[in-house]
C-alpha cells in the first residue's frame, strides 16, 4: 500500500487540535495509519503541544483560556516551531549535546621549565649512566641537545624581538647610569682644577680640629642693658667665645660671671675653688671679653653659667678648666677663654672682634627687656597678695556666677600691666576682676640673675553663697 505523507499530516493537525479541545489526554497512536517516520514525529508533536498545554494551565484560570485557544496554538505554532511542523518536531526530538565548562590544570612557570629541561635531557639521552660510561659524549650531546633547544625557543613568533627588546632597554639603562656617572666625575675634576688651594696652617697630629659653634641667639651680645657692641665709638658687633669645663658629671651649675677683662687670663673661673689660707696675692678669675658687655657682678653667690639652671656647683661636662660643656677657660659651650658660642675670647659668636658702640646687654643673645613665659624663666614670680574681687548688685539681682580669666604681665618694676580679658562675665564682673588684678603684690621673676618681666594667667571665680 502506498502511503501519503500529507494526507496524513492534515489528519494528524485536525485530530491533535479537535482532541486537545475536547479535553481528552492525547490521539492514540493506533488510529494514525503512516510510516513509522511519521509515527515518531507525530509523538514528538503530542508532546511538544502537551507541555505548552500543561504551562498554559498553570498560568491562567481555564475559563480565561480555553476561549479562541485553538486559533491561538496555531498562531504559536507558527511563530514559534516555523511552518514546517515536521522538521520542528524532528528537531524538539533531537536531544541537544550537553556542553560542560573544563578548567585545565595551571601549570607554574618552575614546573614548566624543569619539565621542558626534563623532555630535552630525555630525547638526547642524558642520562647518569650514560655519563659514566663516555663523559665527553655526555657533554656533547648536553650541549647539541640544550643548543637546539635555545634555538627552537628563540626562532618562535616574537620571542627573538622580544629578547632583543630586553636586552636593548637593560644595557640602555646601565649605559645612562655610567654615562651619569662619568659627568660628574668630569664635573668634579673642573672644578677641583679651577680651585686655588691656599695653605693657611699645618696641624700637628695631636691637634684637635676646631668643633663647629652653635649659633648665638638674636640680640645685643653681653649683659649690659644697651644695644651697642663694644668698646669702639662705632657701632660694630662683637665676635668670639669661650667654654671650658672639667669633665664632671653634672651640667655646669648657675651662678654670676667672673670679672670681664681683654688681659691674658691668670686664673680661670672655678664655681668651687681651693681654699687658700692666708693667700699673699690675691687672684680674682676673669674672663677674657669686653668689660664693657659684661659689668661688674656684686651678687655674693658662686662662679657659673647664668644661662644654667643646676643649682649643684659643677664646672660641667667640657674640657679646659673654664666653666660649661664646651673647651677653654672661658664659660658657655664656645671655644675658647671668653663667654658663650664663639671661639677665641670676647663673646657674639664666630671668630674674636672687639665691637663697638658702647654696652650691649641680652647675654649672649637674650633680650632681658622681653616678657618671658613662666617655662623660660630662671625664678618665677612669687604672688605676695592677691585681692579678692567683689560682686556688683546687677550681678547679684541676675544670679550671674562663673570664671573671669585674665591675662597680664607681672613686670619687672613690680606693676601688673597689659591685662587682656580671656573669658568675661557680664554686669561689671569683669571690670572687678581687672581692678583687682591691678592691686595684686609680687616679686618679680629672674632669668640669668635679672629681674624681667613675665606673662600670668590670672582666673577670678564669682559664686553665691
Amino acid at each position: 500500500m502506498i502511503h501519503d505523507c500529507e494526507a496524513t499530516q492534515e489528519r494528524v493537525v485536525d485530530l491533535l487540535f479537535g482532541e486537545l479541545d475536547g479535553g481528552r489526554a492525547g490521539l492514540a497512536l493506533e488510529e494514525l495509519d503512516g510510516c513509522p517516520a511519521c509515527r515518531v514525529q507525530y509523538q514528538s508533536l503530542v508532546e511538544t503541544l502537551q507541555t505548552f498545554d500543561r504551562a498554559a494551565e498553570a498560568s491562567l484560570p481555564a475559563e480565561d483560556f480555553w476561549p479562541g485557544y485553538e486559533e491561538r496554538l496555531r498562531k504559536r505554532m507558527a511563530q514559534e516551531i516555523q511552518p514546517n511542523i515536521w522538521q520542528t518536531a524532528a528537531a524538539l526530538s533531537t536531544a541537544r549535546p550537553e556542553y560542560r565548562l573544563t578548567f585545565l590544570e595551571d601549570e607554574g612557570l618552575t614546573r614548566r621549565l624543569t619539565r621542558e629541561v626534563r623532555g630535552v635531557a630525555h630525547d638526547a639521552e642524558l642520562t647518569w649512566p650514560e655519563f659514566k660510561r663516555d663523559p665527553l659524549g655526555f657533554t656533547g650531546r648536553s650541549v647539541s641537545a640544550y643548543s637546539h633547544a635555545g634555538w627552537k625557543f628563540l626562532s618562535q613568533r616574537d620571542v627573538s624581538l622580544a629578547v632583543l627588546a630586553s636586552f636593548v632597554v637593560i644595557f640602555g639603562a646601565v649605559g645612562l647610569v655610567v654615562g651619569l656617572e662619568q659627568f660628574r666625575l668630569s664635573r668634579a675634576s673642573r672644578v677641583a682644577v679651577n680651585e686655588e688651594l691656599v695653605l693657611v696652617e699645618m696641624l700637628s697630629p695631636e691637634a684637635e680640629i676646631p668643633k663647629e659653634q652653635q649659633k648665638p641667639e638674636e640680640g645685643p651680645a653681653g649683659m649690659a642693658k644697651g644695644k651697642g657692641g663694644g668698646m669702639k665709638p662705632k657701632q660694630e658687633k662683637p665676635g668670639g667665645g669661650g667654654g671650658g669645663g672639667r669633665q664632671e658629671a653634672l651640667p655646669a651649675s648657675h651662678g654670676k660671671l667672673p670679672q670681664a677683662s681683654l688681659q691674658p687670663q691668670i686664673l680661670p673661673p672655678n664655681p668651687h675653688p681651693p681654699k687658700v689660707p692666708n693667700p699673699h696675692l690675691a687672684v680674682p678669675a676673669t674672663i677674657q671679653a669686653d668689660p664693657t658687655l659684661f659689668p661688674p657682678d656684686t651678687r655674693p653667690i658662686p662662679l657659673g653659667d647664668p644661662k644654667s639652671k643646676e643649682t649643684t656647683p659643677s664646672s660641667g661636662t667640657g674640657t679646659g678648666g673654664g666653666i660649661g660643656n664646651g673647651t677653654g677657660t672661658g664659660v658657655g659651650s664656645g671655644d675658647g677663654s671668653g663667654f658663650g658660642p664663639g671661639r677665641g675670647f670676647n663673646t657674639g659668636g664666630g671668630d674674636p672682634n672687639i665691637g663697638g658702640g658702647g654696652p650691649g646687654g641680652g647675654g649672649g643673645g637674650v633680650d632681658y627687656n622681653k616678657t618671658f613665659n613662666q617655662k623660660d624663666v630662671t625664678r618665677k614670680a612669687v604672688i605676695l597678695a592677691k585681692p579678692e574681687p567683689g560682686f556688683t548688685e546687677e550681678a547679684r539681682k541676675n544670679n550671674v556666677t562663673g570664671i573671669v580669666r585674665l591675662r597680664a604681665v607681672l613686670s619687672s618694676s613690680g606693676g601688673v600691666t597689659n591685662i587682656s580679658v580671656i573669658k568675661p562675665l557680664p554686669d561689671g564682673l569683669t571690670e572687678k576682676a581687672i581692678s583687682a588684678a591691678r592691686q595684686i603684690k609680687f616679686q618679680p621673676a629672674q632669668k640669668d640673675g635679672r629681674t624681667v618681666s613675665q606673662y600670668i594667667v590670672l582666673e577670678y571665680n564669682f559664686n553665691i553663697y
